[in-house]
């Protein structure tokens, strides 16, 4: 349980790092989503309660800071463990690369999965061609970042947490 404490807590320091100040930066193509890789790892390597707990608190965490339409992040969020949670005796995550693969799918689900429930809502596709278009940057950015955050979390289990998930 104190994994996923900690998991938890650096997931919604660097959510909400996200969602405040890399949308101030005037990059459009390097938007990265920082709770996707806690959620993968969570529901993965700890167990679909913990990866449930981990995509519910980063989706609400993700919709107040944002002005996306209401329930929609949270709704990606949960639908990325959904998925997970399918695909977690399909998928063997052995390295970091893998985990990058995965994390960068997820991503690009979501995109989809955002862009199908606005289409569903609102009937319209205004955005779409921006959300496409952007998808795949955000994608490969994010598979780029959880490279790192892979490594950032095999260290905290082998120096502190006294466990090895590699």
């Amino acid at each position: 349980m104190i994994k996923v404490a900690v998991y938890l807590i650096i997931g919604l320091i660097l959510t909400t790092f996200e969602a405040t100040f890399i949308n101030f930066l005037p990059i459009e193509f390097f938007k990265p989503d920082l709770g996707i890789p806690f959620i993968i790892y969570t529901t993965f390597f700890l167990g679909p309660q913990a990866g449930l707990i981990t995509a519910g608190l980063i989706g609400l965490m993700q919709e107040i800071v944002s002005t996306s339409p209401s329930g929609s992040l949270l709704f990606t969020k949960v639908s990325i463990f959904i998925i997970s949670v399918f695909m977690r005796n399909k998928i063997y995550i052995d390295s970091k690369y893998s985990f990058s693969f995965v994390c960068s799918g997820a991503v690009l689900v979501e995109s989809f999965l955002f862009l199908a429930l606005s289409f569903l809502v609102r009937g319209e596709s205004r955005d779409a061609f921006n959300v496409a278009f952007y998808s795949v940057p955000n994608a490969i950015f994010t598979g780029f970042l959880s490279l790192f955050l892979y490594n950032l979390i095999v260290f905290l289990n082998t120096r502190y947490l006294n466990t090895r998930n590699e």
